[in-house]
């Protein structure tokens, strides 16, 4: 059954020069971008209750075999399958639970077995209990199984040695169960990356604070550092800058030596107040990415100075969001020495139709709003994208995107999804 087809080659016109003329496709910018990254070096090891969010340093083997030792898949009789060659009935031996250390079958009998038990030496057959009528001390099978049934041979999963997981991978509950599973109490992990930040807007204000005039409430510190945390970064430094070029100059000199990544919002346009690039150019630092054929987040800018490589992005909330995924994450996934980087991304349909400016490509906020009769997921978004507009994206699954040679998408057309 095909759940979905392959997703193609970008085919969008945000290569074309005369529409987007000196922005870089999004897909070079982020090979672009990843090609200053160098991972970080140091690790630590960490018990499994603190080894959630963080990066594996180096392959886990297995300590033993598992299972262990041949266990019942379910309550029931341990038997030998040619003791029911002259009676269906046999007496019941004895009993063995989990926990209790291995047992040898009486020749002739059959003995009472629990979920996850070692199965009796000698037996080489569970019968569910549903398929078993007991009386007394003697047990009748009304069912005749198969030899073999319902035992999980040892080692049938992992062989001790084995190696069960790469370097590179991010742990999460299942990885971690799979590191439980072989018996390692320790992790090697690597370590975490320190992230510093530098917002620039003489408007900014902390929120909660009260506002007055032209002041704004700071939305990208929270937003950035939540989503720097959850990739598994440290924040190391913020420090909010006016729009004072000098300062800006002094915040970056300053940070660049002392971390990792450097993640700026805002000032990265091309107005009088916008600073970013002639500081950057004016410390020397390898501009790799100046503007991606994109929208939200065209301005968006990666660099490298000293240490630290820098991804710059709009101050616009929607357009820091989704730039951050789509140019910054894999960015921080690298340094982080993860095994996969990039975007996940999937196919569905659309609930109605779409009207897109031909040009740049779009990243659209949208939200799953049910399957069709095919069993294909469907999205719903806005008519348009709004860089400023927190509420659609608050209420939205991740992004479709839209190529930038495309005019309009009727309903029912599918599109690429980007979950968030």
């Amino acid at each position: 059954m095909t759940l979905s087809g392959p997703i193609p080659a970008a085919a969008c016109g945000c290569d074309c020069p005369e529409r987007v003329a000196g922005l870089m496709p999004v897909e070079a910018a982020r090979t672009a971008g990843l090609a200053l990254v160098r991972p970080v070096d140091g690790g630590e090891d960490v018990c499994l209750r603190e080894a959630r969010g963080r990066v594996l340093a180096r392959p886990v083997t297995a300590r033993s075999d598992m299972p262990r030792f041949d266990n019942s898949g379910m309550d029931g009789y341990a038997l030998r399958l040619a003791d029911l060659s002259a009676s269906s009935a046999l007496p019941v031996s004895g009993v063995c639970a989990a926990g209790d250390g291995p047992a040898a079958l009486k020749p002739g009998t059959m003995m009472r077995i629990y979920t996850g038990a070692p199965v009796p030496r000698g037996a080489d057959t569970v019968v569910m209990q549903e398929h078993v009528e007991r009386s007394g001390d003697m047990a009748r099978i009304i069912h005749l199984p198969e030899a073999g049934s319902n035992i999980r041979r040892r080692g049938e999963d992992q062989r001790q040695g084995d190696e069960v997981l790469a370097a590179g991978h991010l742990l999460d509950a299942r990885k971690l169960a799979i590191c439980a599973g072989a018996g390692v109490g320790k992790l090697p992990v690597i370590r975490k990356p320190k992230i510093g930040f530098v917002l620039t807007g003489d408007e900014l204000c902390a929120p909660g604070q009260n506002v007055d005039g032209g002041e704004i409430w700071d939305v990208n510190s929270p937003m950035l550092t939540a989503l720097c945390e959850e990739a598994g970064a440290d924040i190391a430094a913020t420090a909010h800058v006016p729009d004072d070029r000098a300062e800006l100059r002094a915040a970056l000199a300053g940070m660049a030596g002392r971390v990792d990544m450097i993640v700026t919002s805002g000032g990265v346009s091309v107005g009088d107040r916008d600073h970013l690039k002639p500081v950057l150019t004016s410390l020397g630092a390898r501009i790799a990415v100046s503007g991606v054929a994109m929208k939200p987040g065209k301005p968006v800018t990666i660099s490298r100075l000293g240490g630290a490589v820098i991804v710059s992005l709009p101050g616009n909330p929607v357009s820091a969001f989704v730039t951050w995924h789509l140019l910054g994450r894999p960015i921080l996934d690298r340094l982080l020495g993860r095994a996969v980087v990039g975007t996940s991304r999937r196919l569905v349909r659309t609930g109605s139709r779409i009207v897109h400016k031909p040009g740049r490509r779009e990243y659209r906020p949208a939200s799953i709003v049910g399957t069709d009769d095919a069993g294909h997921e469907v999205v719903s978004c806005g008519a348009q994208t709004h860089s400023a507009r927190l509420a659609p994206l608050a209420n939205s699954d991740g992004v479709v995107l839209i190529p930038g040679d495309t005019g309009c998408v009727e309903a029912g057309d599918t599109l690429e999804f980007l979950p968030f």
